[in-house]
């Protein structure tokens, strides 16, 4: 029968080390990282950071001369959250692009 491999703590603790260097590399590309929607036909703009954080908001002039202030505030809670469902995608796959390296990491840990 073959022996399952052995148990190296300090190469654990080695390879922890390792995969929190990457997620907090992931972190800082992801703040970085920018995302623009815009809805209504462009009459409102978004663009928000990978920490959702709003970086700015363009509304066309002809849709404030029309006075419906009720249509621009919907229009710029669509254009924000669709920009924050396009950063919801773009982490989801970066999360996912290191999830098998980091398991592949640690050998052994869970049967590998």
């Amino acid at each position: 029968m073959a022996q399952p491999p052995k148990f190296n703590m300090n190469e654990l603790l080695k390879k922890a080390q390792e995969l929190q260097k990457n997620i907090e590399e992931q972190k800082a590309k992801l703040k970085a990282e920018t995302t623009t929607v815009s809805v209504g036909g462009n009459a409102v703009v978004v663009t928000v950071d990978g920490e959702k954080t709003v970086k700015s908001i363009k509304i066309d002039p002809d849709l404030v001369a029309d006075g419906d202030v009720t249509v621009i505030e919907d229009l710029i809670v669509s254009a924000i959250n669709s920009a924050n469902a396009e950063i919801d995608k773009k982490v989801e796959a970066q999360m996912s692009a290191m999830a098998g390296p980091a398991l592949n990491m640690m050998p052994g840990l869970f049967g590998k």
